[in-house]
């Protein structure tokens, strides 16, 4: 018995000292050391990832260790490039010599606490550098990156703000005021706090301008100081998503017809925030902002919280009748939920009516989307993933729909012009366009007609006589805004006729095991960036339009690019849009499209592939990954 309890001692001690052979190796080389400085928990300005943090940075005369702290899911792993190097605030490189607890380009496993803890070794610092960056370096995807790591014990630099923005006062009493549909144009402008090249080098901007198709984006390129600006044509006052991708951060603000709307990306408060080490200091706020409804912006993070539900279970066996009754009053139920919650919450005024019209619009997207969702609860419930179960499901619940579904007061909410603000008010305007069982009146019925002509518009098709006398029928604020589209496209139209380097190519009579190789085969020497999109697709026409100074910037370069799409892209609209996009463009038919997006195992557009010079596909991406990721990845196939 004492033998058996002696052998789990020793496993015991065993475990023990494996797990903190790190360490002991860490103490041994700081030990052995005649001259070392470490700095505990050192500040950084931003970093890009959550799952590492600098724990301390050990200084000798021999060396630079990080003794890294890593958070993760137990039993998934970490791996660290072997490219991995240390750049200090002069520029100089000090390149991964080896790792200890880790073996570089080799996956570490975390244990079932989900908690690793490693050292990376580098060698030794020029004794007057301020800070490093770590960086896993430009041969690494999505590679972690944390930025100005301080090795003297002073304070971070302060970040740049305007003095207005720093000074500006908000009254939170001031309830929020039904402003009237105005037309104008809108500007945002802002800027990336601590932004320094070889960071993301765009932000993402949506509008949820009532008319505007939600999910359609801008992508802005940053300028070299982090700084973007961009003024559009909007309908009243309008929620705007700005993403940055550096730190996976969105800001929600509004714009309004001739205002200008500013917000700074506070990226060291935002990865602070993020951080576990840290979570005594502050940096001010993530977000900076200065424009419409500002009280709500800066209560809005907390006050969606009341959006959050508790999942629920449904029994299929039900008629597809008794279910959307039950759904209908589970949404009734929580909804009203939220709003006793909201009452008694010390909010603003002007937050408060905010919420509670974000939550009658919510009602009216459940509701609306009620035969989606309950078809999506049952594939997930039942685990059934039979692709004609599925449909049969919804084709039963979409029969089953009654007309009167959404309740008569949650649609007339729907006038308030305060609903405009919200986000999911566009969607509900063009969804509601193609529903025949919603009856509607008032501001929602007439932004309904406008979406109509405005869907035209959008697939670069001018309105037709019919449509320009329905527009005579809509109030000033909704003609002015569809003119100035319908003005715009017309001129696109008329451009395009005159513009170059674009070339309609025909696929041919050619077997789909043959169509790919077919169509790049004839640029064979070149390197070939090739896009799946659609001319529906918001996001394909946002990566055009940022690829377009990207192309001059590479003119010189053997770069051919090639434009695939299918005849869910209208050809008299395909026809109308290619010229403003240079390149090769092959529009398939239905059964070619299918046979390369199965071939390819394409998931959604826009999906990008290059292909070198010998015609290997040596990248592959789904969405645009941005114009620096872009430039690199030609740049490198055209050195292979």
């Amino acid at each position: 018995m004492r033998k058996e309890c002696n052998h789990h001692v020793n496993i015991g001690l065993y475990h023990f000292l494996i797990e903190s052979l790190p360490l002991i190796v860490l103490l041994f080389l700081v030990g052995c050391s005649p001259k070392n400085n470490i700095i505990e928990k050192p500040v950084f300005i931003t970093k890009n990832t959550q799952a590492i943090e600098v724990n301390k940075v050990v200084l000798t005369d021999t060396t630079t260790v990080l003794d890294i702290l890593a958070n993760g899911i137990p039993h998934t792993s970490i791996r660290i490039a072997s490219t991995s190097k240390l750049i200090d605030d002069k520029g100089k490189v000090y390149p991964l010599l080896s790792g200890i607890g880790i073996e570089p380009d080799k996956e570490l496993v975390y244990p079932e606490s989900g908690k690793a803890n490693f050292q990376l070794v580098f060698p030794s610092l020029d004794g007057k550098a301020k800070y490093i960056d770590f960086t896993e370096g430009d041969e690494v995807k999505n590679g972690f990156v944390i930025l100005g790591i301080q090795l003297k014990d002073i304070p971070l630099p302060e970040a740049q703000l305007p003095q207005e923005i720093l000074e500006q006062q908000t009254d939170k009493n001031v309830p929020l005021s039904d402003q009237p549909l105005l037309f104008g144009k809108a500007t945002i402008k802002g800027k990336i706090l601590d932004y320094r090249p070889g960071m993301s080098d765009n932000v993402r901007i949506a509008s949820h301008n009532p008319l505007v198709k939600n999910g359609d984006y801008l992508v802005l390129t940053l300028a070299p100081d982090g700084s973007f600006s961009h003024s559009f044509n909007v309908l009243g006052t309008s929620i705007v998503w700005v993403y940055y991708a550096e730190v996976a951060t969105t800001a929600e603000v509004f714009v309004a017809p001739n205002q200008t709307s500013e917000i700074y990306f506070n990226l060291r408060e935002i990865s602070r925030k993020q951080s576990k080490l840290h979570a005594d200091t502050s940096y001010g706020k993530e977000l900076y902002y200065k424009g419409p409804l500002p009280v709500v912006v800066e209560e809005w993070p907390e006050a969606r919280e009341l959006f959050q539900e508790e999942y629920k279970f449904y029994d299929f066996k039900k008629t597809p009748e008794a279910l959307l009754e039950e759904y209908k009053q589970d949404q009734l139920t929580y909804t009203q939920q939220r709003l006793d919650s909201l009452k008694n919450s010390s909010f603003s005024p002007s937050t408060k009516e905010y919420m509670e019209t974000s939550l009658t619009v919510a009602l009216a997207i459940q509701l609306q989307y009620a035969p989606a969702t309950l078809t999506q609860r049952y594939v997930s419930d039942t685990e059934t993933y039979d692709a004609d179960k599925r449909w049969a499901m919804y084709d039963r619940f979409k029969k089953a729909y009654p007309k009167g579904y959404i309740p008569e007061d949650v649609l007339q909410a729907l006038n308030k012009p305060s609903a405009l603000f919200t986000s999911g008010y566009g969607s509900l305007v063009n969804n509601t366009a193609n529903m025949k069982n919603i009856e509607a009146d008032g501001l929602f019925a007439e932004l309904i007609k406008a979406n109509q002509c405005y869907r035209t518009i959008r697939d670069f098709v001018p309105l037709n006589e019919e449509q320009t006398a329905t527009l005579q029928t809509l109030s000033e604020p909704c003609q002015q805004f569809l003119e100035a589209a319908n003005d715009s496209v017309r001129k696109i139209i008329e451009t395009n006729k005159k513009e170059h380097g674009f070339r309609i190519n025909e696929a041919g009579e050619i077997s789909n095991e043959d169509l790919f190789a077919s169509i790049v085969s004839k640029f064979r020497g070149k390197v070939v960036l090739v896009d799946f999109w659609a001319t529906w697709c918001g996001p394909c026409v946002a990566g055009h339009k940022a690829m377009h100074p990207l192309k001059a910037e590479l003119k010189d370069k053997e770069i051919v690019y090639v434009y695939i799409t299918g005849e869910t892209s209208p050809k008299e609209h395909w026809d109308k849009m290619i010229p403003t996009i240079q390149g090769e463009h092959y529009r398939l038919t239905d059964d070619q499209w299918t046979y390369l997006n199965k071939l390819f195992h394409i998931e959604g557009i826009p999906t990008y592939f290059i292909l070198d010079r010998k015609g290997n596909i040596v990248y592959r991406e789904a969405g645009f990954p941005g114009t620096v990721e872009m430039k690199k990845e030609l740049l490198k196939a055209l050195e292979l």
